[in-house]
């Protein structure tokens, strides 16, 4: 892999799971000397400053153009396409529905054949027009997919035609970066959720079921919402935190940057989203070795098997309550600990950076042999 030059192509670098997805590859790539390059083709935004310590190349659109939306759409695709032409890549690698659309009909001709797009999309909140543009543009490049759920949703018995060209690579984490041997002791039962304040993320549901066990049991409980608070669902939760006599137990944070230091924090991780791929937060918290509560919509490819390496609910609030409950009571006879060291041998096993790095190789590997 020496010597082979790949670039990144994203409209921009914000803070996110795919994007933090994009710096770990970028940084096993490194490793094994490959020549990277990060195009912007809109902005030059990037959340990551690791990023920018990395060896690596940008060309980043800074420039301002016109306020109208088609035409600074139309200076975008041109910033695209010019700087492509210039260089010459062995693999351009994008990620997300709009860049993949956006490189697979501007890109040009030469890339046809050397293109990676990582799908990670989850198809069950969008319109038609997803599946009629990823199939139709589908052989233009090797589709990767974040979950087998998201490949079975676009192709439910895919031929094998298909199958040469779309296949499944799940996230990868520095397995060494969130378990250090400690956890932060508190004298009550800490909870976190980390996520964007979304519909999708339901954190609401947690704040509903915390409240009748506060209400039911007069336990006591500190709970972490962590995420980008300024997202469509963020009022209600504030709404709902103030209304309901929660804002001495919760504590509501923006994204963080050292988020592994709250993981330590936490005895119950609970992921509520109504439905995810493979999501980041959860193999974060397994190698933090957080006792995981995760909903059935979030369990796309049954990583938590109930009960063995954490807890799966049904997606109601009886059943979240009755898994937290659950939950303490372990924490409280100490039978907590079979459970999360389950959690972390899984995740460390099948969900390193190394096994993502290497899956990608073999990715490359497969366009490698048309230059």
């Amino acid at each position: 892999m020496g010597n082979i030059k790949i670039c990144f192509v994203l409209s921009h670098f914000p803070q996110g799971g795919a994007e933090r997805q994009v710096l770990e590859l970028i940084k096993g790539l490194l490793v094994k000397n490959c020549e990277v390059t990060l195009m912007l083709y809109q902005s030059d935004q990037i959340f990551y400053e690791e990023l920018k310590e990395l060896d690596i190349k940008f060309i980043c659109n800074s420039k301002k153009t016109s306020s109208v939306k088609f035409v600074k759409w139309i200076n975008n695709i041109l910033f695209l396409r010019n700087n492509l032409k210039k260089k010459s890549y062995n693999i351009i690698h994008t990620y997300l529905f709009f860049n993949g659309l956006v490189v697979r009909l501007f890109a040009p001709k030469k890339y046809f054949g050397k293109t990676v797009y990582s799908v990670r999309n989850s198809y069950e909140s969008v319109s038609k027009l997803y599946y009629f543009i990823d199939k139709l543009l589908n052989k233009r490049a090797i589709n990767i997919y974040n979950s087998k759920k998201s490949f079975q949703q676009l192709y439910a018995k895919p031929p094998i035609s298909v199958q040469k060209n779309n296949l499944v690579i799940y996230n990868g984490f520095d397995v060494k970066k969130f378990y250090r041997n400690t956890k932060i002791c508190s004298q009550v039962i800490t909870l976190g959720v980390v996520g964007r304040l979304t519909i999708q993320k339901n954190q609401i549901q947690v704040l509903r079921v915390l409240k009748k066990i506060k209400n039911d049991s007069k336990r006591s409980f500190k709970l972490y919402l962590i995420g980008d608070n300024d997202l469509d669902e963020a009022e209600n939760i504030k709404k709902y935190i103030n209304n309901n006599g929660l804002s001495e137990d919760v504590i509501l944070l923006d994204a963080q940057n050292n988020i592994e230091e709250y993981y330590r924090r936490f005895d119950i991780f609970i992921l509520s989203s109504l439905y995810e791929g493979c999501p980041n937060v959860l193999f974060e918290a397994l190698l933090s070795k957080c006792l995981c509560i995760i909903s059935k919509g979030s369990n796309s490819d049954l990583f938590i098997k109930d009960g063995f390496n954490g807890f799966q609910y049904d997606g109601t609030d009886k059943s979240l309550e009755e898994k937290i409950l659950e939950s303490i009571k372990l924490i409280g006879t100490g039978d907590a600990n079979r459970v999360t060291e389950n959690g972390y041998n899984y995740a460390y096993s099948n969900f390193s950076l190394k096994k993502m790095v290497d899956n990608y190789i073999g990715v490359y590997n497969k366009i490698l042999p048309f230059f």
